[in-house]
């Protein structure tokens, strides 16, 4: 499928059954790891432009829950279940990720890596068919909510910064 690249050190990869989308935040990799860590902070910033997120359950330990409604603009809601596989802090999150709780629709890894002030942050989605991850980027708009989601977390950091 390809790859794009801008200004933001952000790069959007996709092959047959992954996606796997980069972005260089501007923040150093404790405060970003915190902002994916914290269910108030990701309240503030998780999700594509226009979105609110709503967390029902966070249990950020192996084997636990995440369980969260994403809100649409448009006004639709979003069930989200993802269960946490592997934690190493502050380098990588694996979890499985699914609308309904124990039905997994991909196993996302996130890596945060230390760039000194700045985090690279990459976001690896791997789905179990072609037509699976072909689903939720023509449905979901899987691609460019991933970039958006990154975007967000990066102008989410920079208020944190400038008002802290």
């Amino acid at each position: 499928m390809g790859a794009r690249s801008t200004e933001t050190g952000q790069v959007t990869n996709t092959t047959d059954r992954e996606i796997v989308t980069t972005r260089i935040i501007e923040a150093q990799r404790e405060l970003v790891w915190k902002a994916f860590t914290d269910p108030k902070a990701l309240a503030q910033w998780y999700g594509p432009n226009g979105f609110k997120l709503t967390t029902k359950v966070f249990e950020f330990e192996e084997g636990g829950d995440w369980i969260f409604v994403m809100h649409s603009p448009d006004g639709r809601d979003y069930p989200n279940w993802v269960q946490f596989r592997t934690i190493t802090r502050p380098a990588r999150i694996m979890h499985d990720h699914g609308a309904d709780e124990g039905e997994v629709m991909f196993r996302a890894e996130i890596t945060f890596d230390d760039l000194g002030d700045r985090t690279r942050v990459t976001l690896r989605s791997v789905f179990s068919t072609k037509e699976a991850l072909e689903v939720v980027v023509r449905e979901h708009g899987a691609v460019e909510g991933a970039k958006q989601t990154l975007a967000r977390l990066d102008e989410y950091l920079k208020q944190i910064r400038n008002n802290g």
